[in-house]
Formats: C-alpha cells, sequence, structure tokens
C-alpha cells in the first residue's frame, strides 16, 4: 500500500538541496568598502593636483578642465562598477546618466556646444536601450540553456546597435541614411541568432544531450 500524506498543505516537491548562501558577504563588503574608499582619496587628490597646476602654471585651461571633469567622471563611474546600485536596471540608466554629464561637460567647455546635441546625446540613448533590452532578454532566459541565449541575445542587441548607429551618423553628417556596413553586421548577427534559437527549440532532446555532453556544457 502506498503511503499516503494526510496533511494537504504540505507541499508536493521538496527541495533537497538548500538554497546558496554567501557566508562572506560582509567580509567581501568591507574590503570593497575600503578599496572604493582609497579610490576615492586618489580620485580627489588628483582633481585637488590638477586644479593647483591650473591655478599657479601657465597651462592651456581647456586641457586641465578635461582632465577634470573626466576624473571626477570616472569616480561615479567606478561607484557603480562596485555595484552600490543593485539593481541593474537603475545601474545601465545611471551610467547613461553619467555618460550623458560627461560628454555635455567636454563639449561646454569651451562655451558652446557642437557635438553633444548631433552625437552624445542620441548615441548613448541609444546605447542604454540597448542595454536595456539585452538585460531584458537575459532575464527572461537565465533560467533556460544561456550557452544558446545568451550568444543569441548579444548578436541581437549588436545588430540592432550597428543599425541604429550608422543612420544616427549617416543623418548627422550627410542629411540623409544610408546603410551599408551596418547592414551586413545586421544580417549575419541576426541569421546567428535566429539559427541558434531555431536549433534550440527544434532539435530532439537527444541531440541536445549528446551536443552538450561534446562541448562540455
Amino acid at each position: 500500500m502506498p503511503k499516503i500524506n494526510d496533511d494537504a498543505n504540505q507541499p508536493v516537491y521538496e527541495n533537497k538541496f538548500p538554497q546558496p548562501e554567501n557566508i562572506y558577504f560582509e567580509n567581501l563588503l568591507k574590503i570593497k568598502n575600503q578599496v572604493f574608499f582609497t579610490l576615492s582619496i586618489l580620485i580627489f587628490s588628483a582633481v585637488l593636483v590638477l586644479m593647483t597646476i591650473r591655478s599657479f602654471f601657465r597651462v592651456i585651461p581647456p586641457a586641465i578642465t578635461y582632465s577634470i571633469i573626466s576624473v571626477i567622471s570616472g569616480w561615479f563611474y567606478i561607484s557603480i562598477l562596485f555595484g552600490y546600485i543593485r539593481s541593474k536596471y537603475y545601474s545601465t540608466l545611471s551610467l547613461g546618466f553619467i555618460t550623458l554629464c560627461l560628454t555635455y561637460g567636454l563639449d561646454h567647455v569651451d562655451g558652446k556646444l557642437t557635438w553633444f546635441y548631433s552625437y552624445a546625446l542620441p548615441i548613448t540613448i541609444l546605447a542604454v536601450l540597448v542595454l536595456l533590452l539585452l538585460l531584458y532578454l537575459y532575464n527572461r532566459s537565465r533560467l533556460k540553456n544561456q550557452f544558446v541565449f545568451v550568444p543569441a541575445h548579444l548578436c541581437i542587441s549588436i545588430s540592432l546597435f550597428s543599425a541604429a548607429l550608422e543612420c544616427i551618423l549617416d543623418f548627422q553628417a550627410n542629411r540623409k541614411i544610408h546603410l551599408s556596413w551596418s547592414l551586413i553586421v545586421f544580417i549575419v548577427l541576426m541569421s546567428i541568432a535566429l539559427i541558434l534559437i531555431s536549433l534550440y527549440y527544434k532539435l530532439p532532446d537527444r541531440i541536445k544531450e549528446k551536443i552538450k555532453r561534446t562541448l562540455h556544457i
């Protein structure tokens, strides 16, 4: 006779494996904070040195201003790359905002804007949108075979970015859009992505397992 459990609230499936947990999280966080604090001191020391050089020595002011803007922007980039913003979407948006501030400051050093609105702004927005799309696709397929979906999604994102980038460059330079190199990149990468995804869904399970064993994945 099979053993029947009368408790209806007990789940049918019990996970036999414990939830992975990093027991050294506090130590790693302490080391990360120390490294970030050290880098912050070095970066702001560099800013003070550059401001001192600009004040006491005869050098070209725009060159020092470019350096100061770049060093300060580098500190913000490092703070985001250290993972202080947990959400990947917010981190991507923050990187885009810092890039916009950096390019605006570099273009405005001489007192006028020449390439920010025409090139930096649309290209940065394009890169942020492509990264957000890539994160969305990765989150949707992270429980599937990543050896298939990650390369496929990279190919899709790069192909879209290449086509949109050439559209922006051609329109700003010639006021017309004529795709050339990006069309080749788009066709090749999209073909690779479609082949990978179609092989994943169309291949029988035994062939998939054989490929995994052959490639040790």
